[in-house]
């Protein structure tokens, strides 16, 4: 027996990765009726591969560009109608090179949707760089890990996976898990033997 899922009439994707066009696509096969991805920038600026992109439109997908959220709206019954956006444009260049997108004056609109799908990005956990303030990251904010082991710069706190090198397979993050397991092994068969 399928475990039941709700189907939604309207969703937008927040995003312009890979992750956000896996959801597109997923939410269309589920049944949605329309599916629209939102990106604040434009098809030349896409994180997402192109196969993806191209896949996602032969599916049906609709891509607001220059498009950011701006407010997610109730119907007044705590159930989403809605997502307010406004229109972007590509100004100056910011630090990944990318023209950074900046809102354009008086573009406010709004598109219909009873689910919204946030697929912009990840990062390190508030609560592990709490836990451990010592932790060093990346210029990306990624953690900083030996590529061979994971240990990283806490002693005995490995990581492996998309928190170290951005995102990237599956097979690589359980490669990294993997070797991993086998250097938290060998740390705690030394730490035993002392």
């Amino acid at each position: 027996v399928d475990t039941p899922t709700k189907k939604f009439r309207k969703v937008v994707v927040i995003g312009g990765g890979n992750v956000a066009m896996d959801a597109a696509r997923s939410a269309k096969r589920l049944g949605a009726d329309e599916v629209t991805i939102v990106y604040r920038r434009s098809l030349k600026e896409l994180p997402a591969r192109i196969e993806e992109y191209h896949h996602a439109v032969e599916e049906g997908i609709i891509f607001k560009w220059l498009t950011n959220p701006t407010e997610y709206v109730n119907n007044g019954e705590g159930q989403l109608c809605g997502v307010k956006c406004i229109q972007m444009e590509l100004g100056e260049p910011d630090a990944s090179g990318r023209r950074r997108p900046v809102p354009v004056e008086g573009s406010d609109f709004f598109i219909e949707a009873d689910c919204a799908i946030e697929a912009i990005g990840q990062g390190s956990n508030k609560v592990l760089l709490s836990t451990f303030p010592e932790m060093k990251l990346n210029k990306w904010g990624y953690i900083e890990a030996d590529p061979k082991t994971g240990a990283t710069s806490v002693p005995g706190v490995y990581a492996g996976g998309d928190i170290v090198t951005g995102a990237a397979t599956v097979i690589l993050a359980m490669g990294a898990g993997k070797d991993a397991a086998e250097a938290i092994d060998k740390y705690i068969t030394e730490k035993k033997s002392k």
